[in-house]
Parts: structure tokens; sequence; C-alpha cells
């Protein structure tokens, strides 16, 4: 790889090797274990690698990128339904193991109801990973990690020449706030988060070209990601919460309560940690590479 890419073709393939390798080294350990942390980095790298297809979408050949973005969503769906779980879970016995000791007893036995959701989805992940689907993808993108799927301007065009794409997930993210009401609905942040994370994603992809500027930038724009990150898995959380607690016995229902109650303050903390967050990341010094 490229210690300083110089072209955008050469940022491209560096990305992509890097989100390739990635990928196929946790795919292996999921394969053969039942690691947690092994799901996430697997979803982590097909994330970037999508967001990095866009992201460098002007300098790639549109067919060829497209078919790519389409099996990795495929993939990412298959690690984000075990990733998910494993996050709520995680979540929930967390907060459980706050509570008093005989209401967290009580709720061990409901949050453990996610095992089996849980033990599912991953028997369907590692049958996808055995899949032929997902062979031709590791041969696909291998292929596109050793001759990215550049368009010809990609060989001539400096690497920085990709800061107005980072300007442009910029301007969705900024343009997703400005929507936000007094009081936005956990939908509208949750859209927010999504451009953020993008906007950040995009950021990362040109630290090797642009340096510190871009690093500090997604640094911001990630602040803001993980604040609406944090209310959203409350707000999820509490919805299984809801529905969970209607099948529970009355011991078990006071303990989801409780369990729902810190939910909901999560959720506002997160709320109110959320302008501040955006206050940093809006700070105009932070896009003067842009």
């Amino acid at each position: 790889m490229s210690e300083t890419p110089s072209t955008v073709a050469e940022l491209v393939r560096d990305a992509i090797v890097d989100s390739f390798t990635r990928l196929v080294v946790n795919a292996a350990v999921i394969a053969i274990t039942d690691d947690p942390e092994a799901v996430h980095q697997a979803r982590v790298a097909t994330r970037r690698m999508r967001s990095d297809l866009r992201t460098f979408g002007d300098w790639l050949d549109e067919e060829r990128a497209t078919e790519l973005r389409g099996e990795l969503r495929w993939l990412g769906g298959e690690l984000g339904a075990v990733r998910d779980l494993d996050v709520l879970r995680d979540r929930l016995r967390g907060h459980a193991a706050a509570l008093p000791a005989p209401d967290a007893e009580v709720a061990e036995p409901v949050i453990r109801r996610l095992d089996a959701d849980r033990s599912a989805a991953l028997r369907e992940l590692v049958t996808g990973l055995g899949d032929a689907r997902y062979d031709v993808l590791v041969q696909d993108l291998e292929s596109a990690a050793r001759q990215p799927p550049c368009t010809s301007a990609a060989y001539d065009a400096p690497a920085t020449s990709v800061a107005p794409a980072v300007q442009h997930r910029w301007r969705k993210l900024r343009h997703a706030v400005d929507q936000l009401g007094d009081r936005p609905a956990d939908e509208a942040l949750h859209h927010v988060r999504i451009r953020a994370k993008r906007c950040r994603y995009a950021a990362e992809a040109c630290i090797p070209a642009v340096g510190k500027p871009a690093k500090r930038f997604a640094k911001a724009v990630e602040e803001v990601q993980e604040v609406l990150g944090e209310q959203h898995d409350a707000v999820v959380a509490s919805a299984w919460l809801a529905k969970t607690a209607l099948e529970c016995s009355p011991a078990e229902a006071y303990a989801v309560g409780m369990l729902a109650e810190v939910e909901r303050a999560a959720s506002e903390s997160a709320r109110a940690a959320f302008p501040p967050a955006w206050k940093e990341a809006r700070r105009p010094r932070l896009r003067k590479w842009l």
C-alpha cells in the first residue's frame, strides 16, 4: 500500500484492501467461533466498503461499483442481524447489573430470551458465509483490491481532489439537522445519525491523502454519530422491553419496567448531548480543507 496515495486510484485501492482484509479475517473467525467482536468488525468492514464506493463514485465504473455495493448490502444485513442482537443483549445486561440484586436476578431470564434469537441469526450468518454467493463476493472484492474499478480519470486526479465528495456528505448531514424541530422524532434523529456516519466514513477515507484536518473533522462528526447511536440504541431497547413485558410474569414485568426507565433516561441524556456535539462538529475551522 502507498503510505501517502498520490492519485484517487491509489486512495481507492488502499481503502478497499484495508476493508477487504478486515472482512475476510473476521469472517473466518465467525465461521469457527462465537465471537461478537468478529461480527462487529466484519460488519464495519462491509459498511466502510459500501461507503467508500459511494464516496469515490465519480472515479469508479458505475456498474461495477453498484454491483459490489448491492452484494455488500446483502452481507451487511446478515451480519447486522447478529450484531444488533449482540448490542441489545449486552446493553440490557449491563443495565440490569445496576439494578437492585433481586430485580437484576429476575431480569436475567428475560434478557436470556435474546440468546435464542441470536443463535438463530448466527446460524443463518454462518450458512451465508458458506454459500457460493459469499465466495463470489470475496472473489470480486479481491479482484477490486488488486485492480480497483476506477475510470481513467482516477489515475490522473490527485488524491486530495476527493475532498468535494466529503463536502457533499457534509451538506446532506447539515440539511438533515436543519430539518429537526425543537423536539425531533426518534426517526429523524436516526436519519441524522446515518448521515453523520456516512460523512465520517467519507472523511476517514480521505485521511491518508489529507492528514490531520480530515482526521479532526471525522472525529468531531463521529461524536455526533456516537451520541445519536446511544439515543437510537435506547429507543430500540425500549421497544423490545415494551413488547417483552406483555409476555412476562408480574415480577418480571416490574424488572422490565425498571429497565425501561433506565432506557428512557439514557435516551433523554443522549438528546441533551446532541446540540453541543453538533455545535462542535459544525465549527468552520474543521472544514477549511474541504
